[in-house]
């Protein structure tokens, strides 16, 4: 068994089994492994090195391209090229990642803000006035001749 990945040149690949109903995904990775089995593939290997995984006997076919797609989806925004076969994308599942994905990483955004150091709410900074303003000088007016004198 050749590991499709490596032939397409990326880092998993997720794709249904010539002359066969199974659907396959094969990464290198660890976390791409377990993204993997999060969607709901299960692991086999064939020690010492080969690993792949393999959704359950028994989905339907949208179920297939659901979890397939949503594989996909979450390699993509972890950083890992995917290739995912065309035959098992699902617009419905893939437009629900998407948004899945997004509310994540903006809900992780304005957590990291809110205990940030940086994010404490401070007062702006406005200079400090020493000198009440009705009793400073204006910058216009000419010196007083009390203030020229010694």
């Amino acid at each position: 068994m050749s590991l499709r990945h490596e032939a397409s040149g990326t880092d998993t690949a997720i794709y249904r089994k010539p002359l066969s109903s199974e659907v396959i995904a094969d990464a290198t990775d660890s976390l791409a492994h377990q993204v993997l089995r999060e969607c709901g593939f299960t692991e086999n290997s064939v020690p010492p090195l080969h690993v792949w995984h393999e959704l359950p006997e028994g989905l339907s076919v949208e179920e297939e391209k659901r979890r397939a797609t949503r594989a996909a989806v979450l390699l993509w925004a972890a950083g890992f090229g995917a290739e995912l076969d065309p035959a098992l994308f699902s617009e419905e599942a893939y437009r629900a990642v998407l948004t899945e994905v997004r509310t994540s990483r903006a809900d992780r955004s304005a957590a990291a803000t809110a205990t940030s150091p940086a994010a404490t709410t401070r007062a702006p900074a406005v200079p400090e006035q020493t000198v009440p303003a009705a009793s400073r000088p204006s910058a216009t007016a000419p010196p007083s001749s009390a203030s020229r004198r010694h």
